[in-house]
Order: C-alpha cells, then structure tokens, then sequence
C-alpha cells in the first residue's frame, strides 16, 4: 500500500475537510465571545461568572489536549477525529439549549473536550496525508481555512445575535460539521495504523485536572473573596508542583517537557504564553468594553473584533513567503512581540478613544494569534519525527491554554475588585498587570533565540 492512499485531487478534497471541521471550533471561539455580553444580560451574570463561560473551554482544552495527541497516537488519527466531532456537536447543542448559566458552562466544556481533538488531530492529521514537502503549502491552506473560521466569527455571531439572538451561535456549528464531515467521507485516506509502544499517563493527567482546575478556582474565589481561597491556590501550586516532578520521572510522561530543550518548541511555549495574553484575556474584554461602555449593537461590535482575525488570516496567507525571508524562530519570536505591542496598546485605550483606533491593537491581537497557530506547527513539524507530532502540538497547546486560563483567570479577578470603581479602572488595572508579564515573555523569548539549542537535534 502506498504511504499516502489519498492521491491528487482526492489529497485536497481531505485537507479542505479537515480544516472545515477544524473551522467550526475555531468558529466557536470567535463566535461565541461576540455573543458573551448578550449572555450576561439574557442570565444576569457578573463577569466572574461570564469568564467561565470562556475559561471552562480553554481549561477543557488544557486538560485534554495532551491526552488527545497520545490517543491519536495510539488508536489511530482518523478515528479520534471522528470522535472529537461528535463530542462538539453534542456540546454545541446542549449549550444553545441551556436553561442557565450553569448548564451553558458545562456544555461550554464539553465543547472544549472535542474541540481539543479537532484542534490537534486535524492538524496532525496533515502530516498523514501530504508528504514532508508539501507541508508548508498544506498548513497554509490549513490555517487559512482555519482562520477563515476566526475571520468570519465576530461578524457572524452579531448578525446571529441581533436577528435570532445568542444561542444561534452554538446552532450554527451543526450544519457545518455535516457538511465536513461529507467531504472527509469521500476523500480522508490514511495508511495503516503503526501503534506506537506508549500508553496514557493516568497518573499525570489526574494531577493536572486536580492542580489547573484548583489553582483557577482558587484565583477567582479570591476575587470574590471568599473564605479560605488560599487552601485551594495552595492546592494547585502544590499539585501542579507534583504534575511536574512526576512527568520528569515518567518513562512515558503526559507533557514530555524533553521536548522544552529544543529551541523550536521552547520559542513555541513562550510564543503560546504570549497568547494566552493577548488573544485569551482580551477576547473576553474587548467585547464587554464595546458594549458595556461604547453601547455598540450586535452588528457594531461583531464588525470590531473581526479585526482580530483578520490578522491571523493575513499571516496564514503569506506564510509561505514569510518563512522565505524568516526562520521559524524569528517568526515565534515575532508573534511574542505583537502580543506585548498589543496590550501595551490596550492600556491607551479610553471610554471615549476613537473606534477606528481600537482596530489597531485588535489587527496586532491577530497577528499574534497568526503566527503563533503557523509558525508552532511549522516549528514542531522541523523539530521532532513524524511519530511524535501529535504528542508535541498536545504538548505545546496545552501550555497556550494552561497560560491562557491562569491569566484570564488572574485578569477577570483584577477586574472584578477595581471595577466597582468604573469599568474603565478595573480594564486599566488588569492590562498594567499583563504589560508586566507580556513584558517578562518578551525578554525570555529574546534571550532563547540569541541562545544555541541545549542538545543537537
């Protein structure tokens, strides 16, 4: 049998199915956090509550996303796709039937479940069906599919929220996994299955669930200030500290932190960092701060925050050519730079600035989000065998939503005790705080890029 059954136009016809099926969760993301302001008011949910909405998909996709590459690996890429679509499907509709805040938050993290398995497998699924030298096109149309899906998301979701209201955002992703999965079905052809000699590692998966997800509820109890916060902050600092020493001492660890050695995966955690930054945190303010302050409509605001995939599409576009003047390297290292420019920018941003202004740091926000998705992929392709491509994006990814979730988290605390003041203050407050650790990833990214890698490759 041939190493790559798909032939010709057929190949194709499986890389457009698999980005449309990836499209709807990135779809989801964009989509949904247009309609987050509309949710609040439909549930009368403070922001402490609003940010679960977010947070509950992005610590789903920590929690499983390492898991999902090591199962890939293990019971085959294609059927695991197939999988991870019938679990968002299932959580897209239970959250546009949700009676309350607290069913759409669990149906927000059923969607992260199966959004984790089409964020990793499909693009890993690449490698399976196009060889190494087509890589870099196929990626390209990938994320462009992919980030069509961001693009598309805020102007979609504003014209869905103000025609047939919020839940429509959810109803929209089931028509489009059909049509998805009918491309995939004529065309996704793999080789055969090589079982790989690894297992899961129940071990440290339980110790990261128990430590993120005690480590998140103790920063928001803290700004809540309920008693005896600080047992669970200590739980998850102790429990994550423990999730580290037993993936060291792992012979096959859940996070292979290895890996972390090469200079390409350690420019992608770092690049990821900066993302769980600009593009986690804001994704939930921007929206709140054009609509609670600048009482944009449904359509206003979907139109704004469209700036911010319009820059992740602008880069997936020219990658190919980008990769031609730039290494891998200097482009992480780039996206690090446009997340510190965008929340710097962030901080000028006033109750009365300009709306064509806030497209600026919106636009930027994308280019971090951009080459962060092109250029990680990209750099773990170079960096580790086939084999392991899977187990390395889970890796990488997850340290994006780990990063992502802790610093929403911090940020919605921030801004829930200084925005009784005005909301303005409590935006202000919390983007000081993301300078400073914008900042320090900046400087931590720079110094690895004039470093030599710590072992060959």
């Amino acid at each position: 049998m041939e190493k790559y059954p798909s032939q010709g136009m057929q190949r194709w016809i499986a890389l457009v199915g698999i980005s449309f099926l990836a499209f709807t969760a990135f779809l989801d993301f964009t989509i949904v956090n247009t309609a987050l302001p509309f949710i609040q008011k439909a549930f009368k949910s403070s922001v402490l509550e609003l940010q679960w909405v977010m947070n509950i998909f992005i610590m789903a996709l920590a929690m499983t996303m390492v898991v999902v590459g090591r199962v890939a690996d293990l019971h085959g890429r294609k059927p695991v796709f197939y999988l991870g679509v019938g679990i968002f499907a299932i959580g897209a509709l239970g959250a546009a039937l949700s009676p309350g805040i607290g069913y759409l938050i669990f149906f927000r993290g059923i969607q992260g479940l199966g959004g984790s398995v089409l964020f990793i497998s499909s693009a890993s699924l690449i490698t399976d069906v196009f060889p190494k030298h087509e890589h870099g096109h196929a990626i390209g149309i990938y994320s462009g599919i992919t980030g069509l899906g961001l693009a598309i998301g805020p102007v979609l979701g504003g014209f869905l929220v103000g025609w047939l209201g919020w839940r429509w955002v959810f109803w929209v992703n089931l028509p489009l996994i059909v049509v998805g999965l009918a491309c995939c079905a004529m065309s996704l052809k793999l080789p055969p299955h090589i079982k790989p000699n690894t297992r899961i590692d129940m071990k440290g998966l339980s110790l990261l669930v128990v430590g993120l997800g005690a480590l998140i509820y103790g920063i928001i109890q803290a700004a809540d200030r309920t008693p005896f916060f600080w047992a669970y902050l200590l739980i998850g600092i102790v429990v994550l500290i423990l999730f580290y020493i037993s993936e060291r001492r792992s012979e096959m660890p859940l996070i292979d932190f290895s890996l972390f050695k090469k200079k390409l995966i350690l420019l992608g955690i770092l690049s990821v960092a900066s993302g769980g930054i600009a593009n986690v945190v804001y994704m939930l303010f921007d929206p709140l701060y054009l609509r609670t302050l600048r009482h944009l409509s449904p359509y206003e605001i979907g139109f704004m925050i469209s700036a911010i995939p319009v820059g992740q599409v602008v880069i997936s576009i020219f990658f190919n050519t980008l990769t031609k003047w730039l290494s891998i390297q200097k482009i992480l290292v780039g996206s690090v730079l446009a997340g510190f420019v965008a929340v710097v920018l962030h901080r000028f941003i006033g109750a009365s600035t300009p709306l064509g202004l806030l497209l600026i740091p919106y636009f930027i926000i994308g280019i971090n989000w951009g080459t962060i998705n092109t250029g990680v992929i990209a750099g773990v392709n170079q960096a580790v065998e086939p084999a392991k491509v899977g187990e390395a994006l889970g890796s990488v990814f997850t340290m994006w939503n780990i990063t992502g979730s802790i610093f929403l988290a911090i940020s919605s605390g921030i801004f829930h005790l200084k925005e009784k003041s005005s909301f303005m203050e409590g935006f202000h407050a919390m983007t000081n705080v993301n300078i400073v650790l914008a900042l320090l990833i900046l400087i931590a990214a720079w110094m690895v890029l004039k470093k030599g890698d710590s072992r060959p490759h």
